[in-house]
């Protein structure tokens, strides 16, 4: 399960994105902010739970920030995509591309207006 903030413009672009990559709808995506992420989310603070992205495995696990994106990406991109992401420099790559975003994305959401972008929700 993958939990983003749906308050958050560039967020929703973002999730988007996702759910159009997932051809296998293998993703459930959830708008953090909603009754219902409260329960998966418990273990996190309410300021990290708005900073990050997360992905909740079945077993109760959170992921969070790049390591979520990283395992959202896995899931969709399949086992090429899985085995590219594995490698140290792409996992450091896209950890260190998610935290310059993520600081700054109450300045992407400009974004959102560039095209017709809809939350997954």
């Amino acid at each position: 399960m993958v939990l983003y903030d749906g308050n958050c413009s560039f967020c929703r672009v973002c999730a988007h994105i996702l759910t159009r990559l997932d051809h296998g709808d293998r993703l459930d995506l959830i708008d953090f902010n909603r009754h219902q992420a409260e329960p998966l989310l418990e273990s996190l603070t309410p300021g990290a739970r708005r900073r990050a992205l997360h992905v909740v495995q079945p077993d109760g696990l959170v992921a969070s920030a790049g390591p979520a994106l990283r395992q959202a990406l896995t899931v969709v991109l399949g086992s090429t995509g899985s085995r590219a992401l594995d490698t140290r420099a792409v996992a450091l790559a896209v950890d260190t591309a998610y935290s310059l975003i993520a600081a700054n994305r109450r300045y992407l959401g400009w974004i959102e207006r560039l095209g017709r972008w809809t939350g997954p929700d």
